[in-house]
């Protein structure tokens, strides 16, 4: 009878360890177009480079018309994109503003992106879009 209630008594502290251990589990569990790698993280995104090397202000000094331009921080410098789709707009309009993000990724998606020949070319981005407003960049295709 004693081993018995030895075995439940620890059988029930291993259960209450089991459920302490999980209570603080958290996970990023999305549906619809959130679900798969990445869950709501995926972002695709299309637009056009409009200048590299430049600020935010000075492309909307150059283009007050625009009101979908972004600037692209990443660590060899800077761009300023046009975005005209997202396919994730809910997740964007919350982390998206103001328009300012850092890019990470390979140094070959991000030279194709920053690439003078690209300028005013549609461009299609693939890339995990964090609350900390950093996109890590997994595909850069150009559409033009």
């Amino acid at each position: 009878m004693a081993t018995q209630r030895k075995i439940l008594r620890i059988g029930l502290a291993a259960t209450l360890l089991c459920i302490g251990l999980t209570v603080h589990s958290q996970g990023e569990i999305g549906s619809g177009p959130g679900f798969g790698p990445g869950g709501e993280m995926m972002m695709q995104m299309r637009g056009a480079v409009v200048c590299t090397h430049c600020s935010l202000e000075d492309a909307q000094h150059a283009r007050p018309w625009d009101n979908g331009l972004y600037q692209l921080t990443y660590k060899e410098g800077q761009l300023v994109m046009q975005i005209s789709w997202v396919s994730n707009g809910a997740r964007w309009g919350r982390i998206a503003w103001p328009p300012r993000l850092h890019v990470r990724g390979a140094p070959s998606l991000l030279q194709q992106l920053s690439a003078e020949e690209q300028l005013f070319k549609e461009v299609e981005l693939t890339g995990l879009l964090s609350t900390s407003r950093t996109l890590d960049l997994l595909t850069v295709r150009v559409r033009g």
